[in-house]
C-alpha cells in the first residue's frame, strides 16, 4: 500500500486559507462584541418611564398639581464608576395644598440650542410612600442622568409634574 506523498506546495496553500478564514471569523466576533458593548453602554434605551401616576383630565390629581411647587433647582456633575460624566438634578417639592401626597412624578426635559427637546424622561420626585408628603412639607430629590446628549444647551431642564397620587385631606 502506497502512502500518499504530500506536496509541500499543497500544504502551504491550505494553511493560509484556513488562517485567513479564522482571522475573518475572529474579526467578525470582535466587531459584534464591540457593537454590542457600544449599544449596551451608550445607546441603551431610555429608562422605562416610571410615570405610573397619570394626571387625567378633570381629575382631582390634575387640579391638585398646581398646589405643588418645584424649586431650588440645581445641576451638578459627577463621574460614575465607568468614568462617564453624569448630570445630577437636585431640587425640592413643596406641598402647598391641604392633602397628603403619596407620590409625585415629573417629566424632565433637557433642551438644545434651538429650544427643542434633547432628552425627556419621567422620574419620581417623591417615591411612593404610605406616609407621603404632608401639607406644608418639603421633599428633596436628586435625579441622575447619565446619557444627556451633547446638544443640551446647559440651561436648567424643565420640570413638569405629570403624575401624582393623593392620600387623605388634612383638616
Amino acid at each position: 500500500m502506497e502512502t500518499p506523498i504530500l506536496n509541500p506546495s499543497e500544504k502551504s496553500s491550505q494553511e493560509p486559507q484556513s488562517a485567513a478564514s479564522r482571522q475573518i471569523v475572529v474579526s467578525l466576533l470582535v466587531a459584534l462584541l464591540a457593537i454590542g458593548a457600544y449599544f449596551l453602554l451608550f445607546k441603551s434605551p431610555q429608562r422605562p418611564t416610571q410615570g405610573t401616576l397619570p394626571l387625567t383630565a378633570g381629575s382631582a390629581e390634575q387640579a391638585y398639581a398646581s398646589d405643588l411647587r418645584v424649586g431650588n433647582l440645581a445641576m451638578k456633575q459627577a463621574e460614575n464608576f465607568l468614568n462617564q460624566q453624569v448630570k445630577i438634578l437636585e431640587g425640592d417639592v413643596l406641598n402647598n395644598g391641604n392633602t397628603v401626597v403619596l407620590a409625585v412624578d415629573a417629566t424632565i426635559e433637557f433642551r438644545d440650542g434651538l429650544d427643542q427637546i434633547a432628552l425627556r424622561e419621567t422620574r419620581p420626585l417623591v417615591p411612593p410612600s404610605p406616609t407621603g408628603l404632608a401639607p406644608g412639607q418639603v421633599a428633596h430629590f436628586e435625579l441622575s442622568f447619565d446619557h444627556v446628549p451633547n446638544s443640551w444647551n446647559y440651561q436648567m431642564p424643565r420640570v413638569t409634574i405629570t403624575g401624582l397620587k393623593l392620600g387623605t385631606t388634612k383638616k
